[in-house]
């Protein structure tokens, strides 16, 4: 298990406790956003020249009126100088609370935009494999040139055209060719 993922599974046990998952991923995906690279919050915080207490202090300010368990959970990664791992670690709890939910996220790469149908298909396939409801996260990417590129957790089928023409490109390449014949026609 990762550390990402072992922050993300306390701070799932923790926030559930407190009946506050949706809350806890909404302020925390907010922190995060506002403590994004290049801003100065960023700077000021993963500034090892900066004293813990500071940062303990400016984050007190930030996180006021937040639910304990979001403001707790960014003093431990201070304290622990893991706040620059806040991101793999939101993308970790946001697994987790769609585990915990019966959901699947499903990244879709298409050359252009899915069709409602096309949408309703695959949700329906990953139901039908699974028993869990499928949330698509769609990227396009005229790249692939057509066909789908579909990623469910560790999982990724490719069914691209990109793809499919560079398997054919391959297979030419290594596939003996007697030119000897082709000359006496």
């Amino acid at each position: 298990m990762s550390v990402a993922s072992t922050y993300a599974e306390a701070l799932f046990e923790a926030a559930q406790a407190q009946s506050a998952v949706d809350q806890v991923r909404t302020e925390l995906a907010e922190f995060s956003a506002a403590m994004a690279d290049g801003t100065e919050l960023h700077a000021a915080l993963t500034d090892p020249q900066f004293e813990t207490t500071a940062k303990r202090a400016a984050v007190g300010e930030i996180m006021e009126g937040a639910h304990p368990v979001s403001s707790g959970f960014v003093q431990v990664l201070i304290d622990r100088g893991r706040l620059g791992e806040i991101d793999d670690v939101l993308a970790a709890y946001g697994r987790r609370v769609d585990t915990a939910e019966g959901r699947v996220v499903v990244a879709a790469v298409t050359a252009v935009p899915l069709t409602p149908e096309l949408r309703d298909q695959i949700r329906e396939k990953v139901r039908a494999q699974t028993g869990r409801d499928a949330e698509i996260e769609e990227t396009v990417d005229p790249s692939i040139i057509g066909g789908l590129v579909l990623r469910v957790g560790d999982v990724v089928v490719d069914a691209s055209l990109r793809t499919r023409l560079e398997e054919m490109r391959r297979s030419l390449e290594t596939t003996p060719v007697d030119l000897s014949k082709a000359v006496e026609a």
